[in-house]
């Protein structure tokens, strides 16, 4: 005779336990390529910071924005006549606070070549594209121990009358081999880079292009010019952080994501750095899908994929007509407007949950973040310091984002949506946000244009700026990225109780890169941390339920949590169920 029929509970997540959330950076007994490459010995800043003015005595581009270990990168060195030069190759990171790393010269580190004089610009006699065209002057094969980073050729004049001693650079990005799936990926901006690039008297601006009549096409094939955007605006400062911190990272360009819609979902985080301001159909397509499929996304600047852009030339040049005339592809969904404009309209605020409205322009002084009344109980701010109604400096800088304005466009709503710091002011104001979206993903938007600054000033003092870094808002990241590197917990856990055998269905996300789940149990109606003492493990299943068997009679919480290849999720924990059968 069964003294209680079968009775069917559910279980629902109740967010962080006790112990469940770290607070502090990635460690592991195991060192990821990230950490071993920054416990080498960095570089004297002094020999290898760029100038803030780019010289016009040597310049260079490359052939390609990334490589993978094994490939060759093809650089376009220039110089004035007569002049001698020596490529210097260095990895940005952290290194001890020295920020970079010499890993090789060109032709060696003790010798020079003499530095070829080229002609001006060549531009396209169709499609108006200006390039450089100059030929091949310098070969760099990648070695296969090479870590996936910001890499940095260094052109240093070596014999040159008053220029000896010039540096002008070329960045580019080392992808990891595919075969290694990092836990975080961080998406360089090389768009913008171009965008904003005068070189040869045009960019996609009027304010920098000769006679104020910007391009429609820019290309890759040319030197980045001074008012140019590059690596070392807003995205160093946060990847020196990352790195300090020790962070499984592996980066890749724009183009990257353009070309491999699915390197997304290769890994659980996405960073995009810096003001990644131009993006292709197929980039923001990636985005969602990704987010569909539970990768959690982090926007650690302003202004994001804000332009629609193509591609032309297997992607050596970026199709931008913006406002400057009419753009004739016939595809709608493909013209290169804001994205808020196509039709059907793909606001920012749809995947960040925030949107770029107004430049401040012709200003200065600092704008700050104000905390928000989230301090007082939110996750992301545990062990920081904050208080709602305190400020973070000079962080929001000239450009920034805020939740969408009246009428807010309907994929905009996002419930459940968190304001995290806010500034109220002109000419709009400003916002740093998180939600979660239906699949259980994460997504965190700065809205701040500064945000990495306060992360790690480094070399901040060329803009004026002589704050130090804000503890608090490291800690504050820490929290984030401690969460952002976790799968979603499982959304609800069912059981069945059968006497003394408990029949647990788990209810999940759908995220392919969810391997495995781990059910415990705990005596008592109380809540617990999933590590804590009195917890029993009940079983690791890749399907989607189990049986415990033989359960004493008693009261229990049960605990579920989603595993990946690289951690596992905050745990999805029971209502109590009671086991009336005696053993």
């Amino acid at each position: 005779m069964r003294l209680l029929a079968s009775i069917t509970l559910p279980f629902v997540a109740v967010g962080v336990l006790p112990g469940a959330m770290a607070t502090g950076s990635p460690s592991s007994s195991a060192s990821n390529p990230i950490q071993a490459e920054n416990a080498n010995s960095g570089t004297d800043p002094a020999a290898w910071l760029p100038p803030h003015f780019t010289p016009t005595s040597i310049q260079g581009y490359a052939s390609e924005v990334s490589a993978l270990p094994g490939e060759t990168v093809h650089f376009h060195v220039d110089t004035n006549e007569g002049y001698r030069y020596r490529i210097e190759v260095y990895r940005l990171g952290w290194y001890g606070g020295q920020g970079a790393r010499l890993l090789t010269c060109l032709p060696n580190c003790s010798g020079d070549r003499a530095g070829p004089g080229f002609g001006p610009p060549q531009i396209d006699a169709v499609t108006d594209v200006l390039r450089a065209g100059w030929p091949v002057t310098d070969t760099l094969s990648v070695p296969t121990t090479w870590v996936s980073g910001y890499y940095y050729a260094l052109l240093r004049v070596t014999s040159g009358g008053d220029d000896t001693g010039a540096r002008g650079s070329i960045p580019f990005i080392v992808r990891d081999a595919p075969t290694r799936h990092s836990q975080v990926l961080v998406q360089v901006p090389v768009n913008t880079w171009q965008a904003y690039n005068p070189w040869g008297g045009k960019s996609l601006y009027p304010f920098n292009s000769t006679d104020l009549a910007p391009a429609v096409r820019v290309s890759f094939d040319r030197p980045l010019a001074f008012t140019a955007q590059g690596p070392f605006d807003w995205e160093y400062n946060l990847v020196r952080f990352l790195e300090r911190e020790g962070y499984d990272l592996s980066y890749q360009t724009n183009v990257e994501t353009d070309l491999r819609r699915e390197s997304l979902l290769e890994h659980r985080l996405v960073i995009v750095a810096g003001h990644d301001e131009y993006w292709t159909k197929r980039t923001r397509d990636a985005f969602g899908a990704a987010r569909a499929l539970g990768t959690n996304l982090a926007f650690a600047n302003s202004n994001v994929a804000y332009w629609q852009i193509r591609y032309e030339d297997g992607g050596r040049t970026i199709v931008g007509y913006k406002e400057a005339a009419p753009d004739p592809e016939p595809n709608a969904a493909l013209r290169t407007v804001r994205f808020r404009h196509l039709d059907p309209a793909r606001p920012e605020c749809g995947l960040q949950g925030v949107m770029f409205y107004r430049i401040r322009e012709h200003q200065t002084g600092p704008v700050d973040y104000t905390v928000t009344d989230a301090a007082t109980s939110d996750p992301w701010f545990a062990g920081t310091g904050f208080t709602p109604g305190n400020k973070v400096l000079d962080v929001v800088g000239n450009e920034w984002d805020s939740r969408p304005e009246a009428p807010v466009p309907p994929q905009c709503v996002k419930p459940g949506l968190v304001t995290l710091f806010h500034f109220e002011g002109q000419p709009s104001n400003a916002d740093a946000v998180r939600y979660t979206a239906q699949s259980g993903a994460r997504i965190f938007a700065g809205g701040a244009q500064q945000l990495s600054w306060s992360l790690d000033p480094f070399n901040t003092g060329r803009f004026g700026r002589t704050l130090p870094a804000d503890a608090r808002l490291q800690q504050f990241m820490r929290n984030v990225l401690a969460d952002l590197i976790r799968p979603a917990a499982p959304k609800t856990l069912e059981a069945t109780v059968d006497g003394r055998r408990v029949t647990l269905t788990i209810h999940r996300h759908p995220d392919p890169r969810v391997r495995s789940f781990t059910i415990v149990r705990h005596r008592g109606a109380s809540l617990f941390a999933f590590d804590g003492p009195g917890v029993a493990r009940v079983c690791q299943t890749t399907a989607l339920a189990c049986v415990n068997r033989r359960v004493p009679k008693g009261t229990y919480r049960y605990a579920v949590v989603a595993e990946d290849q690289w951690g596992r999720s905050l745990p999805t924990i029971s209502r109590k169920v009671v086991v009336r059968r005696p053993p």
